[in-house]
């Protein structure tokens, strides 16, 4: 079965990925219209990720890499990395298919020569954030095939079809390794000391959001100054923490707007904007129009 993507994060902006522990492998069928702002706002989950986009145009960035992918072309996203996902026209018209799976479908028991020798070194590789899957040389076209043919293991749910994909998946992987083989060799082992401080500052953000937030205290969450804590930011998602934050009270106030029948006022207030302009200036510069025209659009 592949499930109607339900984009939602915990308070460590972790996403929540209904994968079963007897199985953890799931596909999702994302229709962007019914996601806030057509994107799906910074995050990380511990799985690893194949992004397949159902139309042009999709932008896939990570704290190191933006990645264009069209119809019929894929990505590899390796686990525990901070990303977001949005269009670059259109989004309501927009959708994809996502694998989600844990390396343990890889690599069966803890420790085994799977996870040593195959898996391991793709988690490890500091340059390996995101890798693009184009059906432009034969081995792209071999990795397209079996995601393809996973897709329609999962759509169909014959016996059997858990061993197949998994037998798929241990394929595509294989040519994954084939074909990143000199980047690994180059590239220098993970420093997660970035990643982790932005995943303890975003958490704090969302944790906060409805407060009067300072600089000062984004920073002390990660017992940084708040000049590497800006610095960290830029490096990792190319907004400033400000930046961030706005971001992130926008969206909530999107969500609020369009699920509940609070007065416009109100949700600018409780998701931490000082008064209605800056609310609705903020608004419009992410989302492209007034908290009020936002909730008739969205039929709330």
């Amino acid at each position: 079965m592949i499930v109607d993507y339900n984009f939602s994060t915990d308070e460590d902006d972790r996403e929540d990925i209904p994968a079963s522990k007897d199985f953890p492998f799931v596909i999702k069928y994302t229709e962007f219209a019914k996601m806030t702002g057509g994107s799906a706002r910074w995050h990380w989950h511990d799985f690893f990720e194949i992004t397949i986009p159902l139309d042009d145009g999709m932008i896939l960035q990570t704290t190191e890499q933006t990645l264009r992918l069209d119809r019929g072309e894929a990505a590899f996203l390796n686990s525990s990395m901070l990303h977001t996902v949005r269009w670059e026209d259109d989004p309501d018209t927009k959708t994809c298919y996502t694998f989600f799976f844990d390396r343990s479908i890889l690599t069966g028991e803890y420790g085994s020569v799977f996870e040593e020798k195959y898996v391991a070194p793709v988690t490890v590789c500091r340059d390996l954030d995101v890798f693009p899957i184009r059906p432009k040389n034969k081995p792209g076209l071999r990795m397209m095939t079996l995601i393809d043919d996973i897709i329609n293991y999962f759509k169909s749910e014959e016996f059997g079809y858990e061993m197949k994909a998994r037998s798929a998946l241990s394929e595509l992987w294989l040519i994954l390794l084939e074909e990143t083989d000199e980047l690994r060799k180059k590239a220098k082992r993970a420093d997660p000391t970035d990643s982790l401080r932005m995943k303890e500052m975003m958490s704090y953000v969302r944790e906060h959001f409805r407060e009067k937030i300072y600089l000062e205290e984004i920073a002390a969450s990660a017992g940084v100054s708040p000049r590497e804590c800006t610095r960290c930011f830029k490096r990792q998602i190319g907004l400033t923490p400000m930046d961030y934050l706005n971001r992130y009270r926008v969206r909530i106030a999107a969500d609020e707007l369009k699920m509940t029948a609070k007065p416009v006022s109100l949700i600018g207030e409780e998701c931490g904007f000082a008064s209605d302009s800056y609310f609705g200036k903020m608004f419009r510069q992410y989302l492209n129009c007034t908290p009020r025209e936002y909730r008739r659009k969205t039929g709330a």
